[in-house]
């Protein structure tokens, strides 16, 4: 039977109760925004207050720019079957590769999802934990990759947690066989929860030296695998990432550590009623260079689900 955090967990849970959550019974919440801002390929950084504007609903909202809570939660959720012994090799060299640059300071846990959840490391700050521990793993049971599931269950476990910075990483190829969970209920489930999602991935031979030979139906399921995990990125704030070439790993798993460090965190009380509707947010980031205004991209999370 999968388990949920616990030991470190429960400590954290007790430890950081004092700043609870003020959303329930109130006509506002406290809401940290987490984003980086972005010209092409190139993070911002070094922007103030007066740089952003922020809409909810399309209605301007005050806020504060604020040092991004640390240390940060940062869960792995990898994928874990028989059937993964295709991409056995993306999967292992996107991991190996993020825990080389992954940030020091942090808590980490691993997860492993098939037909179902297992927590196999739970919170550490002893990073080398997570790596070692998935390359012990026995030979895995279940053919079935139920990727909707583990994605949800994840998202609620995390959503558990008290207030802070939580990071999730999603290692697989983003196939779904038999799951319980639709996308839908994900969706719903990503609006509601204040997670950053990044997306790895795996299956650089089918993505790529492949594609030529699918079927129509394989390449169908592959474009509705890299839809769902683009979706969590959108819907979240993060970024998902389809390598072509396993040498991509290690840029891929350097830009995404390299975004959690220059992430901006805004604070803001968010005015959105608990209706059980999605509320929209735009957040503007700019600069004024010889009188004309220079706009910026913002990697942010769409709205809120109440």
């Amino acid at each position: 039977m999968p388990r949920v955090f616990s030991g470190v967990f429960r400590a954290l849970i007790a430890a950081l109760a004092i700043p609870a959550l003020v959303w329930a019974g109130t006509p506002t919440r406290t809401v940290s925004l987490y984003f980086t801002v972005e010209e092409g390929d190139k993070l911002i950084g070094g922007l103030t207050e007066q740089n952003f504007r922020l809409y909810e609903d399309g209605q301007p909202r005050p806020f504060r720019l604020a040092e991004p809570e640390s240390p940060m939660m940062i869960a792995l959720l990898v994928e874990y079957s028989q059937i993964s012994g295709f991409y056995r090799s993306d999967i292992e060299e996107a991991l190996r590769r993020f825990m080389e640059v992954a940030p020091d300071g942090h808590w980490y846990s691993l997860a492993t999802y098939s037909h179902g959840l297992t927590i196999h490391e739970d919170f550490t700050r002893l990073k080398g934990r997570i790596l070692a521990t998935f390359t012990e793993l026995p030979q895995p049971i279940w053919s079935e990759v139920d990727t909707y599931d583990a994605v949800n269950e994840m998202l609620e476990k995390l959503d558990l947690l008290p207030v802070g910075r939580k990071v999730l990483i999603v290692i697989g190829s983003g196939l779904d066989t038999f799951s319980a969970a639709t996308v839908e209920d994900v969706r719903k489930r990503i609006e509601a929860t204040n997670v950053t999602v990044f997306a790895i991935g795996a299956g650089t031979l089918l993505r790529g030296q492949y594609d030529a030979y699918l079927a129509a139906g394989a390449r169908l399921e592959l474009t509705q695998a890299e839809a769902f995990f683009n979706m969590l990125a959108k819907k979240s704030g993060g970024q998902a990432f389809f390598p072509r070439f396993e040498s991509a790993y290690r840029d891929i798993a350097q830009g995404i550590a390299t975004m959690l460090q220059q992430q901006y965190r805004i604070v803001y009380e968010s005015a959105a009623p608990a209706d059980g509707k999605f509320h929209r947010l735009n957040l503007e980031a700019f600069q004024w260079v010889d009188d004309k205004r220079k706009n910026f991209r913002t990697r942010v999370r769409e709205g809120w689900r109440r």
